[in-house]
């Protein structure tokens, strides 16, 4: 299960979940995830604290991978900065629809393991598959 925190930026969380849970299950991620949407001083917050880099970034993924009480595996969080996925949505010329998906699908391949910083280019082109096969309209 995917579920969308968003207390500010009235995202349409529907189109998202839908093909997120499509991903999750081709990467075999059979639990909870929790994304966050939220603003520039917090992720600058959460970067510094865990990453020791005191600036805020675009996403930031937190694996927990454990069986909790009611017999549900919590697979972990993904925090977006709202903020910088705009920023960045206008400096790429692409719609906040297509960030926003673009970093959730990022945020999921770190927790399904992924790493692009120690990897021949895998993450980066399961991604990008990702993004084609199953955003190929965006909401506007």
């Amino acid at each position: 299960m995917i579920e969308i925190i968003d207390e500010q930026f009235n995202i349409h969380q529907e189109f998202f979940l839908e093909k997120l849970g499509k991903i999750a299950a081709g990467l075999s991620l059979n639990g909870t995830v929790v994304i966050k949407l939220g603003t520039k001083e917090e992720s600058r917050e959460l970067n510094h604290y865990y990453l020791k880099k005191d600036y805020p970034t675009d996403v930031l993924s937190f694996p927990f991978n454990e069986q909790l009480p009611d017999e549900d595996y919590y697979i972990g969080d993904i925090f977006i900065c709202y903020p910088v996925a705009e920023e960045q949505a206008k400096e790429n010329h692409v719609s906040i629809n297509i960030e926003l998906s673009t970093l959730m699908v990022h945020g999921l391949l770190h927790l399904a393991g992924y790493d692009h910083e120690t990897d021949s280019g895998e993450m980066l082109a399961l991604q990008n598959r990702a993004i084609e096969s199953h955003f190929p309209s965006q909401p506007s």
